[in-house]
């Protein structure tokens, strides 16, 4: 029975798993905070898996428990998410294609944790509100109201004079 259990997991992580680190990488900013969050993430969700009642759930049930875990290592650091001072650089100046990961990566590390994150899982991972909602432990009212401060914000950080400029000089070419 333990090793059929390890299989299931196994096979469902792999299935899960670009998703999830793309989401844990857009959550901490950086490759090492990418690493040790799915870490710490996949070995909690190995050890509740027996909980997991719907399989075919496993992808939001896995994402909460990286939203979870992100929040328990933030406070474990008493630490703030904060965007190194090179990585604003990044995004505003010096963009050769607005559809590059590393921008995205970087605009979206500019909103604040629960804006990002309502950004990601519903745009980015395509999650429903509805489901997106309950992964972030809020009410679809709640989302929505991120998701609407997220885009204003978005909107402001692709007006900014650098990011706009780069993007008109891209398109004239």
């Amino acid at each position: 029975m333990r090793e059929s259990r390890l299989i299931r997991f196994k096979n469902l992580l792999h299935k899960a798993l670009p998703a999830a680190s793309r989401f844990a990488r857009r959550l901490t900013g950086s490759e090492d905070g990418e690493a040790d969050l799915m870490a710490e993430a996949v070995a909690a969700a190995f050890q509740n898996f027996h909980r997991l009642r719907d399989e075919s759930r496993f992808k939001s049930w896995l994402f909460s428990i990286i939203r979870n875990t992100h929040i328990t290592l933030l406070r474990r650091r008493k630490l703030r998410p904060v965007v190194p001072l090179e990585r604003i650089g990044e995004t505003t100046t010096g963009v050769s294609n607005p559809h590059d990961q590393e921008w995205l990566d970087g605009v979206l590390s500019l909103l604040r944790l629960q804006e990002r994150e309502a950004v990601i899982l519903h745009y980015l991972e395509g999650f429903s509100v509805a489901e997106a909602a309950r992964i972030a432990r809020t009410n679809p009212g709640a989302l929505n109201m991120r998701l609407a401060r997220a885009r204003k914000r978005l909107a402001e950080l692709i007006g900014h004079p650098g990011v706009k400029s780069e993007l008109e000089e891209k398109n004239n070419r």
